[in-house]
């Protein structure tokens, strides 16, 4: 089998030394996971340790479940930049294999303590986290594991939000039923688009004088259809945007698409990697009569949008 543990980044910092490790999927680092951080971060400064966080990949759902794969909240680089930002010294991804998924609990946890650059000398976890062959292995056995190895163990109780405990599952069902507040505030963070700049048909930038982004969708979850105000930074500012998620009935071809127009932005964007942030939901999608008609509609989201923008700015 491949190696359990790939270290993807240059480790030579931490190489061999004693770390503290925190376990999980990770899928949107919302404010559970970030919660498992800190346990962990407050575990490695008692003892004088970095924080290794352990992701998967690929996500375990999409190799067991391959009908039903999960959408992913985020690629894999916004995944090792957020538990940084959270307080991961280092990051790495335990490679899910079918092989992998067939471990015993105990087997799993060896190939753990073997094949990791560094060494574990204590681990954090969700509290119902499970793990191994038919998720046989719990809290109570990684704690029995960890008393033997005399590791320290911590077992972090879900955050609750409204009486729901938060989930990367329960925002993705927030998204896509258009409740993008409740999102952020268990993410912790705007709901988010992620991916490439593809061409478009530019009938509506030559008509409209409003050029549009096609945004190609590689991770995050899609908001019902409509327009949205939003954000994009590129560079290091971030430009107000339009982001019209649908048909755009008034000069599409009837193929569902996002498509974003930056506020005060100029340039070519084609092949560009981006990630949108969604704010808040501004109108439906909508059939106009004329292109005047519609000129005068953009032109009321770009004013909302902007005063959006400003607001934010101020809050900060």
């Amino acid at each position: 089998m491949r190696n359990l543990i790939n270290f993807f980044e240059n480790i030579q910092p931490f190489k061999f030394q004693k770390v503290i490790t925190a376990i999980g999927v990770f899928d949107g680092v919302h404010l559970g996971h970030r919660e498992i951080i800190r346990r962990a971060v407050l575990r490695a400064r008692e003892k004088n340790m970095p924080v290794l966080a352990l992701s998967f990949s690929p996500h375990p759902r999409q190799l067991l479940r391959p009908a039903d794969p999960p959408k992913l909240l985020m690629p894999e680089s916004e995944r090792i930049r957020l538990l940084h930002e959270a307080g991961a010294d280092v990051c790495a991804f335990i490679n899910f294999t079918l092989e992998t998924a067939n471990m015993e609990p105990d087997e799993f946890l060896r190939h753990l303590r073997e094949e990791s650059a560094c060494e574990i000398a204590g681990i954090c976890v969700g509290s119902n986290w499970k793990f191994g062959r038919n998720g046989r292995g719990n809290r109570e056995v990684l704690a029995e594991f960890c008393r033997k190895e005399k590791w320290s163990f911590d077992a972090v109780d879900e955050l609750e939000f409204r009486g729901r405990t938060i989930s990367s599952t329960a925002i993705r069902q927030a998204i896509a039923q258009g409740d993008l507040t409740s999102a952020g505030e268990m993410s912790g963070r705007a709901a988010t688009l992620y991916g490439v700049v593809e061409k478009g048909f530019h009938i509506a930038g030559e008509s409209l004088s409003a050029p549009t982004a096609n945004l190609a969708v590689s991770a995050g979850i899609l908001p019902p259809d409509g327009v949205y105000s939003g954000s994009v930074e590129i560079g290091r500012e971030v430009f107000p945007a339009a982001v019209n998620i649908g048909v755009a009935p008034t000069f599409g071809n009837g193929l569902r698409r996002v498509e974003i127009h930056l506020i005060g932005f100029s340039g070519n964007l084609y092949g560009a990697e981006l990630s949108v942030a969604l704010y808040r939901f501004l109108r439906p999608e909508k059939r106009f009569d004329s292109p005047e008609e519609l000129k005068e509609q953009i032109a009321a989201d770009i004013k909302s949008i902007k005063n959006d923008h400003l607001n934010r700015l101020q809050s900060m």
